[in-house]
């Protein structure tokens, strides 16, 4: 597939817990702009510079990115339409420009640029419809007790006159503390119910997802299946490989409402997925994010820029691609700006419901 020697393109292994450190502190997202100016001054580059570094891309995604065949992606047909365009390429920001409209072809949330000010530029910006409102939620389960208990990753209360078990999780940050999680979790094993609220959490890291997802499995189940390229010069994949949920000592078998919406992707819509795939388990809000070309690794580019190039997909047990679609609710619960104005998350309420409980009062 290649339309050239392989230019040397490293990943960046050993520079990548570097690149991950600033992402809390100066990883922003910026909206692609037609004419926007990422370097100023203008900077030219000598002849040629940026026809190779596009070759380097264009080689880099023809070999490493794994979502070809479920984009339906003619990659060939991208180089015959942006390749003339490299040659007349003299500045940093027309390269930067060039790259983020070849790479917006592909629709796919993780594939990013990474300027040298570690500030991530988006090269697919999908329409995100929120349904959920943090302020309503906080108005529901504050009078209840709701408390942080790692601030800005999770919190937990007993909400309504039923004393409901929930918790809202806003991030699978890699310091998620499970044992915490299990000190609230193990004395509510006999309430009828529990809900999970992720509605706001866009994702992070897998290993929180995996401890959380394991508290409620019952027997060996397969949570998901993923793909990654097969190598050989083709953008064909792997023939699917399970991901296993193991059961523990104990686990929460009664009722669980997970809420989820268009804001979780990566590790939250891997949650979603294996939760669905529980018996005692409702997925109750919106279709989740479709953004499952994931994890995405970090490439270095000339003049300390990086791309990111996801390698591998994942998929639902019987084989259907996330990427793409999203992971549909079990009950679709409609919440409007109209809904959350007048102080109410349907969302909410209607888990309660579905658990035969009174929800708290705003």
């Amino acid at each position: 597939m290649s339309r050239s020697s392989r230019a040397e393109i490293l990943p960046v292994h050993e520079k990548e817990n570097h690149v991950m450190s600033h992402r809390t502190i100066a990883f922003l997202t910026l909206l692609v702009l037609q004419t926007g100016c990422i370097d100023s001054p203008a900077t030219t580059g000598a002849p040629g510079q940026y026809a190779s570094e596009f070759q380097l891309i264009w080689d880099l995604f023809d070999t490493e990115y794994v979502g070809f065949e479920v984009k339906g992606v003619d990659w060939d047909a991208v180089y015959g339409q942006y390749s003339p365009l490299a040659d007349t390429v003299m500045t940093r920001e027309g390269m930067t420009d060039l790259t983020l409209s070849m790479l917006s072809s592909l629709e796919d949330y993780h594939v990013r640029l990474v300027d040298p000010s570690f500030a991530q530029i988006l090269t697919y910006d999908p329409v995100i419809v929120p349904n959920h409102d943090p302020g309503v939620l906080m108005d529901y389960l504050e009078p209840c007790g709701f408390q942080w208990m790692q601030e800005g990753i999770w919190g937990y209360c007993l909400a309504g006159p039923d004393s409901i078990p929930c918790f809202v999780i806003t991030s699978w940050d890699s310091d998620f503390n499970i044992s915490l999680f299990d000190d609230l979790l193990q004395p509510a094993l006999d309430k009828p119910g529990l809900i999970i609220d992720i509605r706001m959490n866009p994702g992070g890291s897998e290993a929180p997802v995996e401890n959380v997802v394991r508290r409620f499995v019952d027997q060996l189940r397969i949570g998901y299946l993923w793909q990654e390229r097969s190598g050989g010069g083709t953008h064909e994949l792997t023939p699917p490989e399970p991901h296993e949920l193991h059961p523990r000592v104990w686990h929460f078998g009664n009722p669980v409402v997970v809420l989820a919406g268009n804001e979780n992707g990566g590790a939250s819509e891997v949650f979603v997925c294996d939760m669905a795939e529980l018996p005692q388990v409702t997925i109750m809000g919106d279709t989740t994010l479709g953004a499952m070309d994931w994890p995405a690794g970090y490439w270095e580019l000339p003049d300390n820029w990086f791309v990111t190039v996801p390698a591998r997909t994942v998929l639902r047990p019987d084989t259907t691609f996330i990427e793409g679609a999203g992971i549909a609710p079990d009950i679709y619960v409609e919440a409007t700006e109209e809904d959350f104005a007048a102080g109410v998350d349907p969302v909410l309420e209607t888990a309660f419901a579905h658990l035969g409980a009174e929800p708290p009062a705003p």
